[in-house]
């Protein structure tokens, strides 16, 4: 009897944990990708749009391997309705078409929140070039972004009181990126953001399994590039506070039987705004990073939840241990001069679990990066919570960095 097969829609390197999950588990994993050559390609890999559902499903079909599909899943936001078509032909419980509708448009999401007072900032959308941007921009930072886009691409911060031209580069930046050519304009709010991994059943009830801190970088031109995602890294009453919050977004936009991976800001004042969700999870977040503070399978009970059964609503019980997506971070201009990596400054009883070290190498230069594909490298981190500490990783990255980079002249070809 052949073995049961899982579609994996993206052949992304950080989906390399998924993959594995499921090889380990006894799964053919069939990678969706149009591109020639993957970064994946697991048991097999077709040539396809992730967002061609229908092709998928005709593909395999014809090709005899249809009734050995189990599952899919996608970390990419513009196959979220692919899955839920592929899922849905399987006879599996699927996100709603409406819960569908609103994971595709960041204004749609914004809209409700706003509606039902979970919002707390300034956001609109157009179609076209308004003046009214501008008077928006007289009066506050700006951060314009594409309605329907993935990985960072096509964001910038505008500063208040910015020239109108530079404001009309920014909304056209974000309209290229969008595929239905909505860009959305939102008071850029200044706070400290979270995410929120979340699991809703066919029954009305929504688990939040994890939640972490994040850090942007520093280095990139008027972007916002997530470089570190430390989770179980706050006290209790903080993650209670933020999954009921996340709970209220998750049902606002009448999604079920999905998961929900939703990002927030607690403003200065200690305000909570909800900033986008996705009716996905991501890459070694959704395969490993998830499960080591929840104990849980993330991803089974995923399968399990679209099978049928029931989450325990409110915050699952976390680990005593803490776990980060920490990504390389260096400034443009420098050159690799040691071949160290963080775990050389870290104690033992920190890990890692995955990671990519391949910049890491003598004489390699850094140069800004623009979108979350551009990062320079990772790790998968796990540890005791009372070690792991956002200060102590912090602390290590930087006498890291003062070992093994140089600086470089700009008139240096090396």
């Amino acid at each position: 009897m052949e073995k049961p097969i899982f579609l994996l829609l993206g052949g992304n390197k950080l989906n390399y944990g998924v993959m594995h999950k499921f090889q380990n588990v006894g799964y053919r994993v069939f990678i969706i990708d149009w591109n020639a050559n993957p970064r994946l390609i697991g048991n097999k890999h077709y040539q396809i749009d992730v967002k061609d559902a229908h092709t998928i499903i005709a593909t395999l079909k014809q090709d005899g391997y249809w009734n050995d599909v189990k599952f899919a899943y996608s970390s990419i936001d513009l196959a979220v309705s692919s899955v839920a078509s592929i899922n849905r032909a399987i006879g599996l419980k699927t996100i709603s078409g409406i819960g569908l509708r609103y994971s595709s448009s960041k204004s749609m999401m914004t809209q409700r929140w706003g509606e039902l007072g979970l919002l707390n900032r300034i956001s609109k959308h157009y179609k076209q070039f308004s003046d009214e941007i501008v008077d928006m921009g007289n009066m506050m930072k700006l951060i314009i972004k594409p309605d329907n886009s993935a990985s960072s691409r096509g964001i910038t911060i505008i500063d208040q009181n910015s020239n109108k031209e530079l404001i009309e580069k920014a909304f056209d930046k974000a309209k290229k990126e969008a595929t239905n050519h909505i860009v959305v304009v939102e008071e850029f709010v200044e706070g400290t953001e979270y995410t929120v991994e979340m699991l809703g059943d066919a029954y009305g009830n929504v688990c939040v399994y994890a939640i972490s801190r994040k850090t942007h970088t520093i280095y990139a031109d008027n972007n916002k590039i997530a470089v570190k995602l430390h989770y179980n890294c706050m006290d209790d009453a903080l993650q209670h506070r933020i999954a009921e919050f996340g709970i209220k977004c998750y049902k606002a936009l009448h999604f079920s039987s999905s998961l929900g991976h939703l990002e927030i800001l607690i403003k200065k004042d200690g305000c909570i705004s909800p900033v986008e969700i996705g009716a996905r999870s991501s890459g070694f977040i959704a395969s490993d990073l998830v499960d080591i503070v929840s104990g849980a399978n993330f991803l089974g009970d995923l399968i399990r939840v679209q099978n049928g059964e029931k989450v325990k609503e409110g915050l699952h019980p976390q680990t005593d241990l803490s776990s980060m997506y920490f990504f390389y971070d260096f400034p443009n201009g420098k050159q690799v001069v040691k071949e160290n990596n963080l775990l050389d400054y870290c104690d033992k009883e920190i890990t890692s679990r995955y990671f990519d070290r391949s910049n890491i190498i003598l004489n390699h230069r850094f140069y800004k990066i623009d979108n979350d594909n551009a990062r320079q490298g990772f790790e998968i981190l796990e540890g005791k919570k009372e070690m792991m500490t956002r200060e102590y990783i912090n602390d290590s990255e930087q006498r890291m960095l003062k070992e093994i980079l140089a600086e470089v002249n700009d008139d240096d070809d090396t």
